[in-house]
């Protein structure tokens, strides 16, 4: 979920600042070459350029009502996928026949393992759940054993939903079967799951980068002294003080200095670590 989460606020008002920007820059490039560089022209700028930041502004909030509703959708149906995996094979059959009803509106009449069977316009369908996690991948013994419980089923079409990637070879066989099989996609599944149970506040709530513990003086003095940055320091110092032999400038062997003695305070810190007791 991590491509979901909301932008930090100083890139949203890194964001904002900008636009206003440009807008006033706009306006004010504008009146610029109709009057000339003057103090009218650049008051009239500003203010048309405020004009047109307050439209795109309005704009803005619309275009994030829409993202907004989408984005609850994607993660709802995302959420709604990782429970279905959790359910029994006929329960999480039965849920995803009713996530695809708004597209293949099937006349459910009875469970079976794994599947739906029913009727779509007086022909008899099986509507079949292929419940993977994502990271896996189906193949084409997965689609033969949806295949044959269709034909078992005297479906003349199937509907296969499926959780996980579908492999190239898997596609061929579900498009060269001697019945109508329609695959419906993970992608596919979480927009129609989105659609029935879009993510609530408390969701969004739990997406939201929980605040890091302050770490404690000792930690900090392990991380820097860290035996692991011992070398660094130490080519660090040696390059600045280096510098500044070739260079005599003055601001170098200060940050030199400091390299140096960081890099005796790992040797410090190494030595003490393995003369404390286990």
């Amino acid at each position: 979920m991590e491509k979901y989460r909301q932008k930090t606020a100083l890139a949203s008002a890194s964001d904002h600042f900008l636009r206003m920007l440009l807008a006033i820059g706009a306006g004010v490039l504008w009146f610029v070459w109709l009057w000339g560089l003057s103090l009218a022209a650049l008051a009239a700028g500003i203010a048309l350029g405020g004009l047109f930041w307050l439209c795109l502004r309005q704009l803005g909030k619309k275009q994030v009502r829409k993202r907004e509703k989408e984005m609850r959708c994607i993660l709802g149906g995302e959420m709604a996928l990782d429970k279905l995996l959790m359910l029994p094979d006929r329960h999480a059959a039965f849920q995803a026949a009713l996530w695809i009803s708004p597209k293949a509106p099937v006349e459910m009449q009875r469970t079976v393992d794994h599947g739906v069977t029913g009727t779509l316009r007086g022909d008899p369908v099986l509507v079949w759940l292929i419940a993977r996690h994502k990271s896996t991948e189906i193949g084409v013994q997965d689609v033969l054993e949806a295949v044959r419980a269709a034909k078992s089923h005297n479906a003349v079409r199937l509907f296969l939903c499926v959780t996980a990637p579908v492999s190239k070879s898997a596609r061929q066989y579900a498009e060269e079967a001697d019945l109508g099989v329609r695959i419906v996609s993970r992608e596919e599944l979480v927009i129609l799951a989105g659609a029935c149970n879009p993510a609530t506040d408390e969701d969004l709530l739990k997406l939201k980068p929980r605040k890091r513990a302050k770490r404690s003086l000792h930690q900090w003095a392990a991380i820097v002294l860290s035996p692991t940055r011992s070398k660094r320091y130490l080519w660090y110092g040696l390059g600045l003080a280096g510098l500044a032999l070739v260079t005599r400038q003055p601001f170098y062997p200060i940050p030199a200095a400091v390299c140096l003695l960081l890099f005796g305070g790992t040797l410090l810190y190494r030595k003490k670590a393995t003369e404390m007791p286990w």
